[in-house]
C-alpha cells in the first residue's frame, strides 16, 4: 500500500528520497551555480535570463517600467531614512487590533518584505549605500526576537507548528534582499544573514515538516507560501546551505500536485479576491528558472496562463474583483503576477489586463522584474469572449457587455459551485455592475477575521458567510451544505455543488444560463436558477424550487445601499451615475411578504479574534418570504444611467407580461411552463431560453 505524502514525508528523516521529485534540479546540483543575483534578476544574461544591466536598460526605455521605476526609486529614499518597521507599525489596510498586539499579520509582512526588497533592488541596480544600509537595519531588525517576536501569526500558534505563513513569507523576502545585496556584502554580513533565515526561517520549517503539518497536506495557499518562501530561500542560500536542494524539491513536489488542482480553463479553487494567492506559484517557478540557470521553466505552460484569463474574466471595473466567497470587494485585484505570465507567453492581451489592473499601493518590486516591455498590449475587445461560463471549483459566469471601456454598460455575475477554500455559502448568488459602480452585491468579508471563522459550522453565525448573507434562496432558515472534514485531509466538494444546466450567449444581444443547485441544499427536492441578461442592462431571474415540507421560503437581495421601496414587490437603489430598478413577482400563490431588513453581528459572535467587536455595517437587503412546499420567484432588474430613469421605476404587468419603459422604448420579460424570455423591439434585441 503507497504511503501518504505526509507519512512519505516524515518517514524521510533526512528528507534525502525528495531528492528524485526534480530530475532537473538534481542535473542541475552538479553545474555551477548561479552567480549572485540568481533570483528574478540574473548577474548576466548567458542563460537567456534577464541580468541587471538588461533590466538598467529597459528602464531606460521610459514607458510604464520607466515610471514605475522612478516611483520604486522615490519611495526607497523617503523610506531609507525611517527607521526599521516594528511589529507594531501603522501599514496600509492593517487592522488597529493588530497594530495594537503588535501581530505579525500578513499586511505588516507583506509591507516589511516590500520595503526591504525595494532597498536591495534600488541598491542592486543604482548602487545607493544608504538603501543598501536601509535594507541591512530591517533585516537585523527581523532577525532579533527583542524587536521580532517568532515568524508566526499569534493566531496559528495554537496548530503546534513552529512554521507559519508568516515564516515563508518573511524567509523569502529576507533571502531576496540577501541575494540582491550579496556582491556588495562583507563576508560577515552574508554569514550573519544566512545565519538569521536559517535560525528564524528554514529549520521552523525543518521542524515543522517533520511534525506532519496540516498545510503539508492541504493544497491551498498556506503550503505554497511556506514552503515555497521557504524554498526560494534555501535557492538563495543554495551552495551555502547543507538543506538546500532537499528543501527545493519537497517544495516542487508540493507545488506540482497544487497545480493539479486548478480546473481545465484555469479555474482557481479560491475566489477571485483571494486569487492573488496565484502569484505565489507564479513567483516560486519564476525563482526556480532563474536559480537552475534556466533549466526549470515552466511559467508559460499550463495552467499559469489559463489562470490568468480567469482572473480577467473575474475582474470588474476599477480593477475590482468579483467578490464571491471571502472577499474584500472595493480592493484592487492582484495582478503583478500576470507580467510575468504574459512574458513567458508573449500574450498581448494579458499584457493589457496587467498595465491597465495595477494596485499601485500593492507595488512590489517583483511586479517591475516581471514586466517585459518587449511585449506589446492589446485590448481584449474582439480577442476575450463577453461572456464565459466555467465549470470547475465555484464555476463562475460573468456576462459584459464591452471590454474597453472604464465604465462598462452593464457587468452581470453568476456562479454555481463551491470553492475549496475560503469559500462561503453563495451557490447560485446573482448580482451585477452598472458603469463601474457596484447595486446589486456581495456584501464581502468582516472587518477582520473573527477566531472561529475558520471552525466548521460556526463560520455560518458570521452573516457574511451565511447563505442569508448572499443572493440566492434559503429554505427553512437552513444553511446550504457544507464539507465536514479536519485539516490535512482531502476536500470534497463536487457532491455539494449546483452546476450549469444551459448556457447561451448571442454576440451584441446578451446571455443566459440556469443552474441546478438542488445538491447544495438539504430538504429541498429541486431548485433551478435561471438568469437572462439582456444587453445593456436587463435582467430576469426565475428560481423555482420545490421543499420536501411546507416551510418558509426566503429570496434575498442586497443592494449597495439603503434601497427605495416603491410598491409591492418594487424598489430602487442608486450608486453614484447608476441606478437599477427591480420587481419581485411570485409567479405561485399569494403574494411573498417583502421587507428591508439590515444584517448586524450578535454575540458572542460579534468579536474579531483578537477580542475586539467586529464592525457593525448594518448592510441593507430586500427580503422576500412565503410558505410553501413550492415556489416560483420571478426578479427583474433594468440598470443604467440613473440619469435616464426619470420617473419609471417598476416593471408593470401587461397582458404581454411585465413591461419596462426604459430609456430606448419599452422591454418585456415573458414566463410560461418551458421557456422565459426579454424582449426589446427597439434595440432589435430578443432572448428566449428554454426551461427544459
Amino acid at each position: 500500500m503507497p504511503l501518504r505524502r505526509r507519512e512519505f514525508i516524515r518517514n524521510s528523516a533526512t528528507l534525502a528520497a525528495a531528492w528524485s521529485l526534480l530530475p532537473a534540479l538534481r542535473a542541475n546540483s552538479g553545474a555551477t551555480l548561479p552567480a549572485h543575483p540568481r533570483l528574478f534578476i540574473a548577474a548576466d544574461n548567458s542563460a537567456g535570463l534577464q541580468s541587471v544591466d538588461d533590466f538598467r536598460h529597459a528602464i531606460a526605455q521610459g514607458g510604464f517600467l520607466g515610471e514605475a521605476w522612478a516611483k520604486t526609486v522615490a519611495l526607497a529614499h523617503a523610506e531609507k531614512v525611517r527607521p526599521p518597521l516594528q511589529p507594531d507599525a501603522v501599514v496600509p489596510n492593517r487592522p488597529a487590533s493588530m497594530i495594537r498586539d503588535r501581530n505579525l499579520d500578513y499586511h505588516l509582512c507583506y509591507q516589511t518584505g516590500a520595503r526591504m526588497n525595494r532597498f536591495a533592488l534600488v541598491h542592486l541596480v543604482t548602487g545607493d549605500e544608504a538603501c543598501k544600509d536601509a535594507a541591512l537595519a530591517q533585516l537585523r531588525a527581523v532577525f532579533d526576537p527583542a524587536q521580532w517576536p517568532d515568524w508566526i501569526d499569534q493566531a496559528h500558534i495554537r496548530f503546534g507548528h513552529p512554521a507559519d505563513l508568516r515564516t515563508g513569507m518573511l524567509s523569502q523576502d529576507c533571502a531576496l534582499a540577501y541575494d540582491w545585496l550579496h556582491d556588495s556584502l562583507t563576508p560577515a554580513e552574508r554569514a550573519e544573514i544566512r545565519a538569521g533565515i536559517d535560525r528564524r526561517g528554514i529549520q521552523p520549517f525543518l521542524t515543522s515538516v517533520e511534525q506532519g503539518p496540516w498545510w503539508m497536506e492541504d493544497l491551498n495557499n498556506w503550503v505554497t507560501v511556506i514552503a515555497g518562501g521557504v524554498a526560494i530561500a534555501a535557492m538563495a542560500l543554495r551552495g551555502d546551505h547543507p538543506a538546500a536542494d532537499r528543501i527545493i524539491a519537497i517544495a516542487t513536489e508540493r507545488f506540482d500536485a497544487y497545480l493539479e488542482t486548478y480546473g481545465p480553463a484555469g479555474e482557481f479553487n479560491e475566489s477571485v479576491s483571494y486569487g492573488g494567492a496565484n502569484r505565489i506559484p507564479v513567483g516560486y517557478f519564476t525563482a526556480l528558472r532563474f536559480a537552475t540557470g534556466g533549466q526549470v521553466d515552466r511559467v508559460g505552460a499550463p495552467p499559469f496562463p489559463e489562470m490568468c484569463r480567469w482572473v480577467m474574466h473575474g475582474t470588474l471595473d476599477q480593477g475590482r474583483p468579483i467578490p464571491f466567497g471571502d472577499s474584500w470587494p472595493e480592493r484592487t485585484v492582484f495582478t503583478g503576477y500576470v507580467a510575468a505570465v504574459a512574458a513567458a507567453t508573449r500574450d498581448p492581451v494579458l499584457q493589457h489586463f496587467f498595465l491597465n489592473n495595477r494596485a499601485e499601493e500593492d507595488s512590489h518590486p517583483l511586479n517591475l522584474l516581471y514586466y517585459d516591455a518587449r511585449v506589446k498590449p492589446r485590448s481584449p475587445q474582439g480577442r476575450e469572449p463577453l461572456a464565459i461560463a466555467f465549470q470547475a471549483h465555484g464555476g463562475m459566469i460573468v456576462s459584459r457587455t464591452s471590454w474597453d471601456q472604464p465604465r462598462t454598460d452593464c457587468i452581470v455575475f453568476s456562479k454555481s459551485g463551491r470553492e475549496e477554500n475560503h469559500e462561503n455559502n453563495d451557490l447560485g448568488v446573482v448580482g451585477f455592475d452598472t458603469l463601474g459602480e457596484r447595486l446589486i452585491i456581495d456584501i464581502g468579508s468582516p472587518s477582520s477575521y473573527p477566531a472561529d471563522f475558520f471552525e466548521g459550522e460556526l463560520r455560518w453565525k458570521y452573516y457574511n458567510a451565511s447563505v442569508k448573507g448572499h443572493n440566492t434562496l434559503t429554505f427553512g432558515g437552513r444553511e446550504q451544505r457544507w464539507p465536514l472534514r479536519e485539516r490535512g485531509e482531502p476536500i470534497l466538494v463536487e457532491h455539494l455543488s449546483g452546476k450549469v444546466k444551459q448556457w447561451w450567449h448571442e454576440p451584441g444581444q446578451g446571455t443566459a444560463w440556469s443552474m441546478d443547485l438542488t445538491p447544495a441544499y438539504e430538504g429541498v427536492k429541486h431548485f433551478t436558477r435561471t438568469v437572462l441578461h439582456l444587453w445593456p442592462g436587463y435582467i430576469l431571474v426565475l428560481d423555482d424550487a420545490a421543499t420536501e415540507k411546507t416551510e418558509p421560503i426566503s429570496l434575498r437581495w442586497h443592494p449597495i445601499n439603503e434601497p427605495t421601496l416603491t410598491a409591492d414587490g418594487a424598489f430602487v437603489v442608486r450608486n453614484g451615475i447608476a441606478a437599477a430598478t427591480a420587481q419581485i413577482v411570485n409567479l405561485g400563490a399569494g403574494d411573498p411578504a417583502i421587507t428591508l431588513g439590515h444584517h448586524a453581528y450578535t454575540a458572542p459572535f460579534d468579536r474579531e479574534r483578537a477580542g475586539d467587536p467586529l464592525e457593525q455595517r448594518h448592510e441593507p437587503f430586500i427580503d422576500a418570504t412565503l410558505t410553501d412546499d413550492r415556489c416560483r420567484l420571478l426578479t427583474l432588474f433594468a440598470t443604467g444611467a440613473a440619469a435616464d430613469f426619470g420617473g419609471k421605476t417598476a416593471w408593470e404587468k401587461s397582458p404581454a407580461g411585465w413591461v419596462f419603459e426604459g430609456p430606448h422604448g419599452p422591454v418585456t420579460a415573458r414566463v410560461s411552463a418551458d421557456q422565459v424570455s426579454l424582449i426589446a423591439p427597439q434595440l432589435d434585441r430578443a432572448i428566449t431560453f428554454s426551461l427544459s
